[in-house]
């Protein structure tokens, strides 16, 4: 009789471990579906304002203590220096962004997104250079982007760490 008992607690001990256990899982593919999506988002917003030449939309994409390593140029740090290197950046040229696909990995507050993206740069007014050094100077560019993006308070994502790499011409 105790034995039965006994086996009926585990039993009923057991489906309830599985049952929390399916919960959890259940939880954290809604969790990483969201991030994903949120992040997506990022990415979509960041390049309208990069089409559209819209320093403060550039700048809203970016954690306030946003690093840019840009292969060839100086590393900026903090939003307003990256806002001092966008300005003859926009006022250059024109760019249109061909996404690629995006490898997210989301680890608590961080995220580390890879993807390769190709830009299609238009000189205006006759330029034919970027005054920012570091900044993309080619018609088109397709790099190897490596950015970290940092959960903010309120939940949203935002880039910490900017970096590429040149693909090089086949």
């Amino acid at each position: 009789m105790i034995n039965k008992k006994f086996f009926e607690y585990t039993v009923l001990f057991l489906l309830i471990i599985l049952s929390y256990t399916v919960f959890l899982k259940a939880e954290n593919i809604s969790s990483y579906n969201q991030d994903n999506s949120s992040i997506k988002k990022l990415y979509e917003t960041w390049h309208k304002a990069v089409e559209s030449s819209n320093i403060d939309g550039y700048i809203n994409s970016l954690d306030k203590n946003i690093t840019l390593i840009p292969p060839g140029g100086p590393v900026i740090s903090g939003a307003e220096n990256y806002r001092e290197f966008l300005g003859p950046v926009f006022e250059s040229a024109t760019y249109k962004i061909q996404d690629g696909e995006y490898d997210i990995e989301v680890i608590g507050d961080i995220a580390i997104v890879r993807s390769r993206q190709t830009v299609y740069l238009t000189f205006k007014d006759n330029a034919n250079q970027i005054q920012s050094e570091g900044a993309l100077q080619d018609n088109i560019t397709t790099s190897d982007y490596l950015d970290i993006l940092k959960r903010q308070e309120d939940g949203s994502w935002k880039c910490l760490v900017h970096t590429w790499q040149l693909v090089p011409n086949k």
